[in-house]
């Protein structure tokens, strides 16, 4: 385990509210997990240890996904509700879209 869950908790803040600051809030943030040789979505079958962060959406009421890689500290993807994953990137001043 290379990060924290502390670190990783602050990372998961600053990415979801940069996808979503309309609607995201610090309390839909409801854990972030630890797994050691993780299976991927994408790429798929990819083996990596990662942080996934379980996210309430306040609208529809449901659980997605941030995936973060422990390797890196930089989030892979986020999966939503209906298994749709969005892949993540960062531009030049930090923020992810």
């Amino acid at each position: 385990m290379k990060h924290t869950k502390q670190e990783m908790l602050i990372k998961a803040l600053k990415v979801l509210k940069d996808l979503n600051s309309q609607y995201f809030k610090d309390e839909n943030l409801k854990k972030i997990n630890y797994h050691e040789n993780d299976e991927l979505s994408r790429p798929k079958g990819k083996i990596m240890n990662t942080w996934v962060a379980i996210v309430n959406d306040p609208i529809f009421d449901a659980s997605e996904f941030l995936t973060i890689s422990d390797e890196t500290g930089e989030p892979l993807y986020y999966q939503n509700a209906n298994m749709i994953i969005h892949e993540i990137q960062k531009d030049n001043n930090g923020n992810y879209f």
